[in-house]
């Protein structure tokens, strides 16, 4: 059996895998992909792409190819309308008897957006279903150099002090090949069996039910006269559901059933469309079912995100209700926060110990998002009355989260989630989105993130930035250091980054390939050459000296 070598494999061509390569080959990382099934997915569970998942696709370049093909979610208000442009989905959940109730506004509304997103990122949230992002994501990954394998699983795999070992299975031929990894990430979902076979557990509330998701194509914009919305609440006693439109033509009903109901052909098509139609109160709807998914939905956090040289992302290591839109979008924010860590152990710039902030970071930003999520399942999908747990508002979970240790210095957070959004340019939160200009182009200050660390200092701050250059230069660190202000190369003529970012003229902020701040000083250093050494040591967990 022939054995190749590859830096980093990744197990499981899903959203969270598919992220893991792409930010992998941003940072350099040589990366195999392998996924059982032949291609991307065909069937449909994710749709709601947001804000700060695009933040990180316009670093590699694919949020206009999302958009492109995506719904527009505008404000929640908007549901009422019947007059709505195509391509156009109000931000509201809803929750009603039948259709008909629907077109007439005898709803309960769950929860509605009115957040104007526009100060907060440079980019809005869409509507897209996955067999749509996957393929965009395929397509870039490899363009940059990573090698995908579908129709390919791994059958076994072993680790040692200096890597994996895994074998690995075309399932058209039978040919088994043998992958020695320096690192492996495990994004092979919820039922994979890397996560068990680690011997970790998971932990949480246990599962919460079955759904059988139904594809489907119906003319329901005419029985809904117009109004619209991203997620509606069926209440039927006998056939309880949620409905969601995915584009022009086809929506997605999610039947709550018994665990026997989601295999597969247990239902057959016509008996899918009756169901429908019973839930939906329009008998003689005209219903072509397209395909047909089950799953369960649970809440359930692994016991840890790393078992030696092997790393869970996405599902495999956070199971959650999609209530909230927020599972997929975590484990692509998981794949964010682990690539450039593995990128730095590799290159050599960080020390192993870097890996393990990983889970410190991200393990509890997971465990919170799913308590929210629970939270939202156990409102919307009941009689509607507020329960214990305080709700908090969809853009602090997805984008205002904090990280409260790990690769950072002085974070003073304690919470994950605020009860309010708050990015305010301290260490652990993601740095302010602010508009600014460079070399006569016009960028967000998360534009210049992905790739390296980002040193912004004020107009007077020119001792931090030549400090920067000369640490990271000793260090191997790949740094992009920027004086911003008025007359600054990286022109703000209002000063609105420095004020959002808690950062005066002559201090400074550090920002990770990531788009998190690990450091900030309000003000000039005594020294700012040793004080950066010693921030530089402690967000790549360095113990050498950069000065020898």
């Amino acid at each position: 059996m022939n054995e190749t070598q590859v830096a980093v494999l990744i197990v499981g061509g899903g959203l969270s895998g598919l992220a893991a390569a792409l930010f992998l080959r941003q940072q350099g990382v040589e990366c195999r992909l392998v996924e059982r099934s032949t291609s991307t997915s065909q069937l449909l569970r994710s749709t709601h792409v947001s804000p700060r998942t695009l933040e990180l696709f316009r670093t590699v370049g694919i949020q206009q190819a999302i958009h492109d093909v995506a719904e527009k979610v505008i404000l929640g208000k908007n549901w009422t309308r019947s007059d709505l442009p195509p391509h156009q989905l109000p931000r509201v959940i809803l929750r009603a008897r039948s259709l008909r109730d629907v077109a007439a506004g005898d709803v309960t509304v769950m929860e509605a957006g009115t957040d104007d997103f526009t100060e907060v990122s440079p980019a809005e949230p869409v509507w897209c279903g996955q067999d749509r992002v996957e393929p965009i994501m395929v397509r870039e990954a490899e363009r940059r150099g990573a090698r995908i394998s579908f129709n390919t699983e791994m059958t076994a795999f072993s680790q040692d002090g200096t890597g994996v070992t895994a074998t690995v299975r075309d399932r058209a031929t039978g040919a088994e090949q043998l992958i020695r990894a320096r690192y492996l990430i495990a994004a092979d979902g919820a039922g994979g069996k890397i996560r068990p076979s680690l011997g970790i557990g998971r932990t949480g509330n246990g599962t919460a039910g079955h759904v059988l998701n139904v594809l489907f194509e119906a003319d329901l914009d005419s029985v809904l006269g117009g109004r619209r919305f991203l997620i509606l609440y069926l209440s039927h006693p006998d056939a309880p559901g949620m409905l969601f439109k995915l584009d022009e033509k086809r929506w997605i009903f999610g039947l709550f059933c018994g665990p026997d109901e989601i295999a597969e052909g247990r239902l057959s098509h016509a008996e899918c469309a009756d169901l429908i139609r019973t839930s939906a109160g329009v008998p003689d709807l005209e219903i072509r079912v397209d395909s047909t998914l089950g799953w369960w939905m649970a809440h359930e956090i692994a016991d840890s995100y790393r078992s030696g040289r092997v790393f869970l992302v996405g599902d495999a290591c956070h199971v959650l209700p999609p209530t909230g839109g927020f599972g997929a979008n975590a484990g692509i924010q998981d794949a964010g926060n682990l690539a450039w860590k593995l990128a730095g152990v590799l290159d050599g710039w960080a020390a192993p110990e870097l890996l393990d902030t990983y889970e410190t970071e991200r393990r509890p930003v997971g465990r919170a998002t799913a308590d929210q999520a629970w939270l939202r399942h156990e409102r919307w999908s009941g009689p509607g009355d507020d329960g214990p747990g305080q709700q908090v508002h969809q853009t602090v979970i997805t984008t205002g989260y904090r990280y409260l240790s790990g690769a950072l210095v002085d974070g003073t957070s304690t919470d994950v989630l605020s009860p309010e959004l708050n990015l305010d340019g301290s260490p652990g939160s993601r740095v302010p989105h602010v508009w600014l200009t460079l070399n006569g182009r016009r960028l967000s200050s998360l534009d210049l993130t992905g790739e390296a660390f980002v040193l912004l200092a004020g107009p007077q701050g020119a001792a931090w930035i030549e400090a920067a250059d000369r640490v990271a230069g000793r260090l191997g660190i790949p740094l992009r250091a920027h004086l911003v202000g008025p007359e600054c190369e990286l022109s703000d003529p209002g000063g609105v980054f420095l004020a959002a970012s808690g950062v005066g003229a002559d201090g400074a902020l550090l920002i990770r390939p990531d788009g998190f701040v690990g450091w900030r000083s309000a003000a000039e250093a005594a020294d700012a050459e040793e004080t950066l050494r010693a921030v530089f040591r402690t967000m790549t967990a360095r113990t050498d000296d950069p000065a020898t």
